[in-house]
C-alpha cells in the first residue's frame, strides 16, 4: 500500500516538472499580407507602361469647383468701384462741376413776377418806410453771402456793406416824403421793366443774373393809389433781391 502512494505521489512530480512546449510560431493566416492588395493590378501596371512608353502627357485635373473664376473684364470693374471708394472719380467720367458753374446754371432761372413770398417780403420794406425802421426791410434786400462771389470787385464785402447802408438811408428818405403815413395800407408789389438776363462779366459781376429796373411798391393813403419806385431788382436762386431803392446815379 505504501509502495503505491509513493509511486502516485512521484508520478504528481514528474507531470509538474515537465516543460510547457512553445507556442506555434507561424504567422495567423488573417496577418499575412495579401498578394492582390500589395500588387497593383495588371491593367492598371499595363495602362501605365503604355503611356509611359508613347510619350503623352498625363490628363489634367479637373480645377477646383470653389475657386473664383477670373474677372472678363480684366479687374476694370474692380478698379472703378476702389476708385469711388477712395471718391476719385472713375477712368471716363465727366470732369465735376465747379462751384461758380453751379452757382451760374442755378441762378439761370428767371424768378415769377408775382408770388407770396415776393408779396411778403414787399410788404415788410413797406412797413419798414411806415415805421422807419429799415432792418424791417432786410428781407427784401440781396443777401451778403452770395453777393460776395457774384460781383468781381476788389472788396465784394465792403461794397455790399456800402449799397446796405445806402438801402437804409433810402427807407429813411421815402418815410419822410409825407407828413404822416397814418391810415397808409399795402396793396402789392409789381415788377418793373421787362426781366433782362445780365451775362458773366457784364455789371462787374462774376455769375450772370436777371434784371429789373422800376418796380412798384404800392399802397393806399386815404383812399387814393399811390407808390413807391424801387429802382433795381435782380435775381438770385429763382427770387428777386433790392439792390437799390433809391437813384443810386445821382450820390
Amino acid at each position: 500500500m505504501m509502495k503505491q502512494v509513493v509511486a502516485g505521489a512521484l508520478a504528481v512530480i514528474a507531470g509538474c516538472a515537465a516543460p510547457t512546449p512553445a507556442p506555434d510560431a507561424r504567422p495567423a493566416e488573417s496577418a499575412r499580407p495579401s498578394s492582390a492588395a500589395a500588387a497593383p493590378p495588371a491593367s492598371a501596371t499595363a495602362a501605365a507602361s503604355a503611356l509611359a512608353s508613347s510619350g503623352a502627357a498625363p490628363a489634367p485635373q479637373p480645377e477646383d469647383a470653389g475657386a473664383p473664376a477670373p474677372p472678363l473684364d480684366g479687374g476694370a470693374r474692380a478698379a472703378d468701384e476702389a476708385a469711388a471708394t477712395d471718391g476719385a472719380p472713375p477712368p471716363g467720367a465727366p470732369p465735376a462741376a465747379s462751384a461758380d458753374t453751379t452757382a451760374i446754371a442755378t441762378n439761370k432761372i428767371l424768378p415769377p413776377l408775382e408770388s407770396e413770398e415776393l408779396t411778403a417780403r414787399a410788404r415788410a420794406l413797406f412797413d419798414a418806410i411806415v415805421k422807419n425802421e429799415p432792418a424791417l426791410a432786410d428781407p427784401f434786400w440781396f443777401p451778403k453771402e452770395p453777393f460776395i462771389p457774384l460781383k468781381d470787385v476788389k472788396d465784394p464785402g465792403k461794397y455790399w456793406d456800402n449799397l446796405h447802408a445806402a438801402y437804409a438811408n433810402d427807407v429813411k428818405a421815402m418815410h419822410r416824403k409825407r407828413k404822416s403815413w397814418e391810415g397808409a395800407r399795402f396793396v402789392g408789389f409789381e415788377v418793373g421793366s421787362r426781366p433782362k438776363w445780365v451775362p458773366p462779366g457784364d455789371e462787374v459781376n462774376k455769375i450772370g443774373y436777371y434784371r429789373s429796373f422800376h418796380g412798384k411798391l404800392k399802397y393806399e393813403l386815404d383812399g387814393k393809389p399811390a407808390s413807391v419806385d424801387v429802382h433795381t431788382i435782380i435775381s438770385w436762386q429763382g427770387r428777386w433781391y433790392i439792390t437799390h431803392l433809391g437813384d443810386f446815379k445821382k450820390r
